[in-house]
């Protein structure tokens, strides 16, 4: 049983831990490394400023000690770890102290301590120090936290993985599913995420926010402050709202400086959240979202059953987009991508051998045509644009039309109309384009006959017909027009008679 619950007071000195159990690390050291030389006779080293030494570390080391107790009353940690480190650091008190009362001859001749029990007081201190130490490393950063960095020739030596670098962490490339169809959505999807973005701060061994993801029931379970999702209800999801928040604010997710979670990963969360959360179904058991096609497909092994199913629509090269990034182009401005990021946008680089970039406001819903000028700042630089689920009219496609090596552009959900079409004619790079949940109609797509490079044409709930749909495919023969039906429903209706409804299409199927 805690002696003292949890308060904003004892919360408040529990943070100083950290200050405090660094003095007595370094004079302890200094301590032992003294009595060394001392001994060796190679320097003569004053009793005093030894004793001075020892008081320190005792002082402080308690000082830490008492900290570390009003830290640990927040939680979130091991308790098997957490004994084991308060009950060393308690240890290492009694225990310099002990040192200092050996070393101190007044307190020795009248209280009576032997100077016999200096030596192994300081030794144990030591001895205690370390062990201390490394499991508070442990509490604090994880059991791998003290050998995840150990050089190559090493961990070949002792047999231990090939070293993972941060920055071979942050493109890495999750296991290829062989079957889409057949993956688990969480295990073989969403788990894989948390694993490598979240899992090193919320585990068996250590837990923040008293929360632990590794396992199914105690990740449904939740932390400190209950349940972090809630099923069909993205927007009332703590940890979104927590990877949204701006990643210098301190309840961000993941901390600053850690692995970041992508927008594609972010996009597959969102997504696994509106199915309802499932832990036990398939990919083909739950309805697939536009958004998250073409990164279900990147998810993809090679070979026959590495197709999406039957709902989904394979990921085709965009050839285009591949030449561009073959090519190079100077870094953005740094005060542009400053004002880009201040309008709310998430700016991400492509890889780290181009300049290339992604602007998404996906965190900024209000986006408007007010700030559309800064989206026109970058025009060589920017390949994909997502402007979907923003307040943006056609006054803002005028910007958009100057970006020159624009090959994805999401307009989806957004008061676009068939006339701000008409300013998409110079993308001759655009392979991309989603309208879907627009007003968009027959005579809108018509203004697409230009972009000859369009691959992809995503139509669901607009006001487009299949008679248009025709219509735009005589012009560019190579688009693949999506209107809500399957691929095969798309091919059927192409083929169907003037006269024969989409309807009648379906009813054939």
């Amino acid at each position: 049983m805690p002696i003292l619950a949890i308060s904003e007071w004892t919360s408040f000195f529990g943070r100083f831990h950290p200050l405090f159990v660094h003095l007595p690390i370094g004079f302890l050291i200094i301590a032992g490394v003294f009595e060394i030389l001392k001994i060796s006779g190679r320097v003569a080293i004053s009793q005093e400023i030894i004793k001075v030494i020892l008081i320190i570390s005792a002082i402080s080391a308690t000082l830490a000690c008492i900290a570390g107790y009003f830290l640990s009353l927040e939680g979130g940690y091991n308790d098997d770890v957490l004994e084991k480190h308060k009950m060393q650091g308690i240890w290492l008190v009694v225990f310099c102290w002990m040192a200092l009362l050996a070393k101190n001859t007044w307190l020795s001749d009248r209280i009576g301590i032997n100077k016999l029990l200096y030596a192994p007081s300081l030794v144990l201190s030591l001895i205690l120090l370390m062990l201390a130490g490394h499991n508070g490393g442990n509490l604090t950063h994880g059991e791998t936290y003290l050998t995840e960095n150990t050089p190559q020739p090493f961990r070949t030596w002792l047999g231990m993985s090939e070293k993972t670098t941060k920055d071979s962490e942050n493109s890495l490339e999750k296991p290829k599913i062989q079957n889409i169809n057949e993956a688990m959505i969480y295990q073989d999807i969403i788990r894989p995420i948390f694993k490598q973005k979240c899992e090193q701060c919320h585990n068996a061994n250590k837990m923040k926010g008293d929360l632990r993801i590794d396992e199914v029931e105690l990740f449904k379970k939740g932390g400190k402050h209950g349940a972090i999702f809630v099923a069909n209800k993205v927007d009332e999801s703590e940890f979104i709202k927590r990877i949204l928040l701006p990643e210098s604010d301190d309840d961000h997710m993941p901390p600053k400086g850690k692995i970041q979670i992508s927008e594609n990963d972010l996009a597959l969360m969102k997504w696994w959240i509106e199915q309802g959360a499932p832990f036990d179904k398939k990919v083909s058991q739950i309805q697939i979202s536009e958004s998250v096609k073409p990164i279900l497909a990147s998810l993809g092994g090679e070979g026959p059953d590495s197709n999406l199913p039957a709902n989904g629509i394979p990921q085709d090269k965009f050839v285009v987009e591949e030449k561009l990034l073959a090519t190079t182009v100077s870094a953005i401005d740094q005060k542009i991508l400053a004002e880009l990021k201040k309008s709310g946008a998430l700016v991400l680089p492509f890889a780290q051998n181009n300049n290339f970039i992604e602007i998404s406001y996906i965190n900024n819903s209000k986006f408007s045509d007010n700030q559309a000028n800064i989206i026109a700042n970058a025009p060589e630089q920017t390949l994909w644009l997502k402007l979907n689920d923003t307040q943006i009219t056609d006054k803002t496609l005028i910007e958009v039309a100057k970006l020159t090596n624009l090959t994805r552009l999401h307009l989806e959900q957004t008061k676009i109309t068939d006339s701000g079409l008409k300013e998409l004619s110079t993308l001759k790079n655009l392979e991309y384009l989603n309208l879907i949940g627009t007003t968009i109609s027959d005579k809108g797509i018509n203004n697409l006959s230009s972009l000859k490079n369009l691959k992809k044409l995503y139509l669901w709930k607009t006001n487009v017909t299949t008679v248009g749909a025709e219509q735009l495919k005589k012009s560019l023969p190579g688009v693949k027009i999506d209107l809500g039906m399957t691929e095969q429903q798309i091919a059927d209706f192409l083929k169907a008679k003037p006269n024969e409804s989409s309807d009648d299409v379906y009813k054939k199927k």
